[in-house]
């Protein structure tokens, strides 16, 4: 598990990343994640391009039973 710190920015709270969760998500300034609550109030943070990947995939796997 990976403690994330909550900071002040601006008007708002903003959360400090590691540079080891930087680097798996591939992120880097400007980029978007997306937070997705789960079951059992679990949440899950993954990066747009990670959430488009797993779409295709989905949809890649799909087609292939569709041929099948």
């Amino acid at each position: 598990m990976t403690e994330l710190k909550i900071k002040n920015v601006g008007k708002g709270l903003g959360l400090e990343l590691p540079q080891e969760i930087i680097d798996q998500l591939h992120l880097g300034a400007g980029d978007n994640i997306a937070l997705e609550k789960m079951a059992h109030g679990c949440y899950r943070l993954t990066s747009k391009s990670d959430e488009l990947a797993e779409q295709i995939a989905l949809i890649e796997g799909y087609m292939h039973e569709e041929d099948a």
